[in-house]
């Protein structure tokens, strides 16, 4: 949703210059390359759990700064967030999925990737709903939101080499191992 709307925000409610959506957009493709290599080295010291809730975090941040920052050079220094928030899903998003699914390394790469593609068609739709009925900040709002469900799911998601699950009260799946299951 942002990559849709983040342009026409830029230009239509802050009526800030047009370079700056393309500033933006190039800062932080620029930032995800080395946060992406970052993550990947990171992730053998923090865990792949640990440094998705980083993601998530960093994305919650990012979209509140979104709404509440309307300074040009702040909402560039903003890309910092931005791109820890892409670089971590992106670097290790797809292995993290394979973790959690071992012996399945196809259906969870497929899941992932599927799940990318039917996103970006709901996150279209979505942006175009409701920068229509409201204005585009709205849609900041509802990534904010979405941001906000994936969180609480990332904290109920137990370690996957943990046999027990550690952040939920519930009891494991049946026949949970720990090697990846997720609690119900």
């Amino acid at each position: 949703m942002y990559l849709i709307n983040m342009p026409l925000y830029i230009l239509h409610e802050l009526h800030l210059p047009e370079k700056t959506a393309g500033v933006m957009m190039g800062t932080a493709a620029g930032l995800e390359i080395p946060t992406m290599l970052l993550a990947g080295w990171l992730s053998k010291r923090w865990g792949k759990r640990r440094l998705m809730r980083l993601a998530v975090a960093a994305g919650a941040l990012f979209y509140l700064g979104m709404l509440v920052i309307h300074d040009p050079t702040a909402l560039l220094m903003l890309q910092w967030l931005n791109a820890v928030f892409i670089g971590i899903l992106a670097g290790i998003g797809m292995i993290y999925f394979q973790d959690l699914m071992p012996g399945q390394a196809g259906a969870a790469t497929t899941l992932f990737t599927n799940s990318g593609r039917v996103g970006w068609i709901i996150a279209g739709s979505l942006a175009g709903l409701v920068s229509t009925i409201g204005q585009f900040h709205g849609v900041f709002s509802l990534s904010l939101l979405m941001i906000a469900g994936a969180g609480y799911c990332m904290w109920r998601i137990r370690d996957v080499d943990s046999p027990q699950p550690r952040d939920t009260l519930l009891a494991p799946l049946p026949n949970a191992d720990g090697n990846g299951k997720v609690s119900s």
